[in-house]
């Protein structure tokens, strides 16, 4: 019974993603509970957390961050509401046990992704085409919403392409077929430009797994073949705010390397966030300023005419290792450093698996970290709750 009931949370987590506010909370507290009722019911003790943090890469470097983000909190004394940021990465031994010790079945996860990335797609097209908005924001803004919904779509596409339990099944293929495109297109829903390079990515994995006997100039071909389909599509699709945006952000680059003006929201403000950010932590580049620092450099910049004043109106660096360098210094750009390698090394080490269950899942966790180093370019991941909740609670 208990497994069952595991199976059907890990089919929850990321199904439920969008259902309602809050709900990337979802998997977290479920595993994290069940958890607490094995230690209850003595099926487990602190010896299997040790053994997790001994052999596996992923949760010395959440370890690393914990302790490393608490001490530089303590350091510039910052308000106790920002250690709440390191609660995800709290429940992760929990979260960790759970799942390994009830025999999940992948099939559940890659199901969920789908179904998560349907409602997304769904609350998409609501939004845009019903309710005329300009673009899809699902309960949060749109950024959030297109890029977590990119993240769907690759879990049901990976499962898919990499997972041949589900390659004699048609209508499961169908399913997860239309479900993965169905996250795609709610990144073009949001008109979220942080998410295109994703898109590119997935493009380059479908390439690969449907193009794994053709030669390499066929395999371009078909390479470009999809990037032509995707733009026909942005282009004819009406109702679609990327194209407008992508060439907002393009102008909006060339005048900012030229002239330094912030003449839009997007590109031209963020490179002047990054900008204000780099200036920030070389005020104290090893451990940086806190919060507090960093808004007397950005004041102190502003100045000495260093950089514009729509920066001090905004007082954030939308960049994930920016952002970290600007208030906690390259001591916490490493801890930040720890998550993604120790993550990325977990699953690169199952790449060569000779059951496809395993490779499945060491290709998604790799895509995994990737998509959210791609999305740190323009949003501060540990930063943000979704983000760092649906991080540690995915990769574990």
């Amino acid at each position: 019974m208990q497994k069952k009931i595991a199976n059907i949370c890990l089919f929850l987590t990321p199904a439920c993603v969008f259902a309602f506010p809050g709900s990337y909370w979802l998997g977290a507290l479920m595993f994290s509970c069940m958890r607490i009722w094995m230690i209850v019911r003595r099926q487990v003790g602190i010896s299997d957390a040790i053994t997790a943090l001994r052999d596996i890469p992923m949760m010395w470097g959440l370890l690393i961050y914990v302790v490393l983000y608490i001490s530089l909190c303590i350091y510039h004394n910052e308000a106790a509401k920002d250690f709440g940021n390191v609660l995800p990465f709290l429940l992760s031994p929990l979260i960790f046990i759970a799942v390994s010790r009830n025999d999940l079945n992948p099939r559940n996860f890659w199901f969920g992704c789908a179904t998560g990335a349907l409602l997304a797609f769904s609350i998409g097209i609501a939004q845009v085409y019903f309710f005329n908005v300009g673009r899809a924001y699902g309960f949060r803004n749109p950024i959030l919403f297109g890029d977590t919904a990119i993240v769907l779509g690759t879990g049901a596409l990976v499962g898919l392409f990499y997972s041949r339990a589900l390659a004699e099944d048609f209508w499961s293929r169908i399913y997860l077929l239309f479900c993965g495109l169905a996250g795609l297109a709610t990144s073009l829903l949001s008109g979220s430009k942080g998410g295109w390079l994703s898109v590119l990515m997935i493009i380059a994995l479908f390439a690969n797994v449907a193009g794994r006997s053709l030669h390499i100039v066929k395999r371009i071909a078909f390479v470009f073949s999809c990037l032509l389909v995707l733009v026909a599509v942005v282009a004819l699709t009406p109702k679609l705010p990327v194209v407008n945006r992508l060439v907002s952000a393009y102008h909006g680059t060339v005048e900012w390397f030229e002239t330094g003006r912030v003449t839009e929201g997007s590109a031209s403000l963020r490179l002047e966030a990054f900008k204000a950010g780099l200036i920030a932590g070389a005020k104290n580049p090893i451990l940086g300023g806190g919060k507090q620092g960093e808004l007397a450099a950005f004041q102190d910049a502003f100045d000495a005419g260093l950089i514009r004043k729509e920066m001090i109106k905004l007082n954030v660096v939308d960049n994930d290792f920016i952002s970290v360098f600007s208030k906690q210094g390259l001591v916490g750009v490493f801890s930040v450093l720890a998550i993604y390698v120790a993550a990325f090394l977990t699953f690169w080490r199952y790449r060569r698996e000779p059951h496809d269950t395993l490779r499945a899942l060491s290709s998604m966790g790799m895509f995994f970290v990737l998509l959210y180093l791609e999305f740190g370019l323009t949003v501060s991941i540990f930063s943000t709750t979704i983000f760092r909740t649906m991080y540690v609670t995915w990769a574990i």
